[in-house]
Parts: C-alpha cells; structure tokens; sequence
C-alpha cells in the first residue's frame, strides 16, 4: 500500500511559492504576490486553471447534429432525435503528469461525479490553459473530488506511486450537456466547448448485426467458389484453364447480389 505524505504545515501558492491566507471553509485562493488562483484542500495547494470557451450553444447544436450524422450512430439519428437545450457548465478536471520510464505522460481524472467517462480520454494543450477567473464562479461545477482520492486512484488502479507525480491542477472544462430523446429513450452526449468534439459513453449506435451476417455469406460463398480452380487442376492443364475462367465469372456473378445487400443495409441501418 502506497503512503501518501502528511499535508505540509503552510499551503504555498503553487506559482511563486509564497504562503497563502487560507481561511476556514475557503477553496480557492488568490495569491497576493502573483495575483494566481491556488485551489485548496486538505492536502495541499494546486494550480488553478480555465479553459477557454470558443463554441456557443448553436455551435454546440450544430456540432452535435453532425456528429448523429456520422458513422458511429444509427441512420438518421439527426433528423430523427429530438434536442433539448445545452446546458453550458464548467467542468472540473484534475490534470496530473506523471514521470514514468523517462517519459512524461498526462492524465485527466473527475474532480466531481462524472456520467460521460469519455471526458477522461480529453487532451488539453497548454497553450489553451489561462488562470482561473472567480467572475465564472457561479457557472463552475464545485470540485468533490479532493487530492488525496486521486492519489489513491491512481495507486491503486494505475500503479503510479506518489513520488511519480510531478504536477497536479485542477482544471475547469467548458463544456454542453446536451438531452436528446430516440425513440422514447433519453440519451446524453457532452459538446467540448473549446475543441468542439462530442463525447458520450451510450448512444444509438449502428446495429452490426446485418454486416456481420453478409461479410459471413459472402466469405462461404467465395470460399465454395475457390474449389472450382482446384478442381480445374484435378482433371489436366486445359481444365485448369477453363475453371478459372469460370472462377472469375462466378465471382463476378457473386458480386453483385453482396453489393446490392450492402448498399439496402446502408441505406436502412
């Protein structure tokens, strides 16, 4: 079992290293040296960090109707859903880097209850991180997730020792929440708001059953139709010319009723 270390006697700002005024109850502290927001809890102080915003609802709408139109979703899902309004909040995120084997790598862990745990999987370049600003205070979802539980995650689920983490920050994510219903069912799908990428964990997806069933007829009857050289070779030369003639024509004929299945199974699933 991996032992976390006591929380240090004074919170430092996490930027200067000056002492921070912590008062009781407080969570986020501005330093008043280098004017950084520090997030607080028992364990320690962490830098505090927004993303910026770049789409707007209707953007986010728009993304999300594109996204029902693509690959992954069942066939015509954008026309056939019904869209709620997205709902934009600031979600909490723990950043964490971590050295292991001589290479640095990044995780994103929830920072509060999280449904869509394909937000883990975001990738945020520094370059769109800013300091936390308190006038989107009342839009930021309250973290509940303190230090030391990530800690114990990533122990516990990942192996990385605490002396293997070099940075941990709690990062605000702008993000949609957007309802959509499906034939009757209620679905969730989150629109990241700076990058606009759609993520949801359940979702009407292609039903895979029908392709699985022709790639099956079409490999047995490809398959059938290869003994027809083999045959062709059994009975002389000349015969082995005549059936792979014959090979190409059955291929041929076999062709086209698979492309007619696959083009109905496209065009319905």
């Amino acid at each position: 079992m991996i032992e976390t270390p006591p929380p240090p006697a004074q919170l430092l700002c996490q930027q200067c290293g000056s002492p921070l005024p912590v008062e009781v109850g407080t969570q986020f502290v501005t330093c008043a040296f280098c004017q950084t927001t520090n997030f607080v809890d028992k364990s320690g102080a962490v830098l505090h960090y927004l993303v910026r915003q770049t789409v707007g609802e209707q953007e986010a709408i728009a993304v999300l109707r594109r996204w029902m139109a693509g690959n992954n979703t069942v066939k015509g899902l954008d026309k056939k859903a019904q869209i709620g309004a997205a709902q934009f909040q600031l979600f909490p995120m723990w950043l964490v880097k971590v050295q292991q084997g001589g290479h640095e790598r990044v995780l994103m862990e929830p920072a509060a209850a999280l449904s869509v745990l394909e937000l883990t999987e975001m990738r945020i370049p520094a370059s769109d991180l800013e300091p936390y600003d308190h006038a989107v205070d009342a839009e930021a979802i309250a973290p509940t997730v303190p230090l030391e539980t990530v800690r114990r995650w990533l122990a516990e689920n990942q192996g990385i020792a605490t002396g293997a983490i070099r940075e941990m920050s709690l990062v605000h994510l702008p993000i949609f929440v957007c309802k959509y219903v499906y034939q009757g069912r209620e679905y969730t799908a989150v629109v990241d708001a700076a990058a606009g990428k759609v993520y949801a964990t359940v979702f009407p997806s292609k039903w895979e059953a029908p392709y699985k069933t022709l790639g099956c007829a079409a490999f047995v009857l490809y398959f059938l139709a290869a003994f027809i050289p083999l045959a062709g070779i059994t009975m002389g030369a000349g015969a082995t010319v005549v059936a792979i003639i014959f090979y190409f024509i059955v291929a041929a004929i076999l062709a086209m009723p698979i492309f007619i299945a696959a083009t109905v199974i496209s065009s319905k699933v």
